[in-house]
């Protein structure tokens, strides 16, 4: 019997469940993290900041309608923001002796919306096509916490929460959360036809620029202002960075579905930067209705990931 099994290179290694099942709601836009998604199932950590590979999508829904998907743009602008954000992170943690614990993670949120409305957890799949839901003990997300108190020893210290898409929600001093791409759009110099580079008007006040400021008189404030001049004209828009606006979305499959004959849609796969996703339903779509993540295979905890 011992001997009746196949060879020794048929092993399975690594057994990896890469098939991701959420139960999203119709006529509400729901966004998913695939590092979490990954970290609740497969009980082991799985960064976010890492650049994951979908190879296909599935929808189940008895609707007539359709479904979006969106990710953050897969370009430089997003690489480059999200490692400003992560070295200011690893710089601010590096002020105190504080051991990190065991799962500590640089975690950001798509966008502000998803902040406030929060994150599909996965399921598992029950009988009578219900789903049980797998959840974390913890996935807290990063969070900033700045020195810029203007000198005067009594004014708390403003934390803040973190995102990648779309404006600041806040105030100097006061913010809720800040878009990364945001920040690094407003600390870069514009091109100049003269040679002289020009600065975006809110850099100055940048809160990530500012997490370190200890001066009262703002003498970083007065030195990046000092700095600013005139610029060229690009052929782009010099004035907005892809990924300042919430609506700067990449969509990456739209996939339909038909009461009765259709109830199941398919997309191909696309990269799904920093793993974070957005499920928007269309028109028709009113009731529960289920998706599905096949990830790629590959080396890294057995499913395909870069690094960003």
């Amino acid at each position: 019997m011992g001997a009746n099994l196949p060879a020794k290179n048929y092993s399975k290694s690594n057994p990896t469940t890469l098939r991701l099942q959420f139960e999203a709601t119709g006529s509400s836009t729901e966004y998913i993290d695939i590092a979490q998604a990954l970290s609740a199932i497969n009980r082991k950590a799985y960064r976010q900041g890492l650049y994951y590979y979908v190879n296909s999508v599935e929808i189940y829904n008895n609707e007539t309608g359709v479904v979006d998907l969106h990710t953050i743009p897969d370009n430089w602008i997003t690489k480059n923001a999200w490692n400003r954000g992560f070295r200011h992170y690893q710089k601010m943690n590096a002020m105190v002796e504080t051991p990190r614990s065991k799962w500590h993670d640089f975690k950001v949120f798509m966008s502000n919306r998803h902040r406030t409305s929060g994150t599909l957890a996965p399921v598992l799949s029950n009988i009578n096509l219900a789903g049980t839901a797998i959840t974390a003990d913890e996935w807290a997300y990063s969070q900033f916490i700045s020195a810029d108190d203007d000198g005067d020893a009594i004014q708390n210290a403003d934390n803040f929460a973190i995102h990648m898409l779309g404006p600041h929600v806040g105030a100097p001093n006061a913010w809720s959360s800040v878009s990364l791409i945001k920040s690094y759009q407003d600390t870069r110099t514009l091109p100049a036809a003269n040679g002289t580079p020009q600065t975006f008007a809110d850099g100055p006040t940048d809160p990530l620029m500012n997490l370190f400021d200890f001066s009262s008189e703002e003498q970083l404030n007065e030195i990046a202002e000092t700095l600013a001049s005139a610029n060229d004209q690009p052929p782009y828009d010099k004035d907005q960075y892809i990924g300042v606006d919430e609506g700067h979305m990449q969509q990456v499959a739209r996939i339909g579905t038909e009461t009765g004959v259709g109830r199941v849609g398919r997309a191909s796969g696309f990269c799904a930067p920093m793993g974070l996703l957005c499920v928007d339903p269309g028109p028709g779509i009113t009731t529960t209705f289920r998706i599905v993540l096949n990830l790629a295979a590959g080396t890294y905890h057995g499913c395909y990931a870069e690094r960003a």
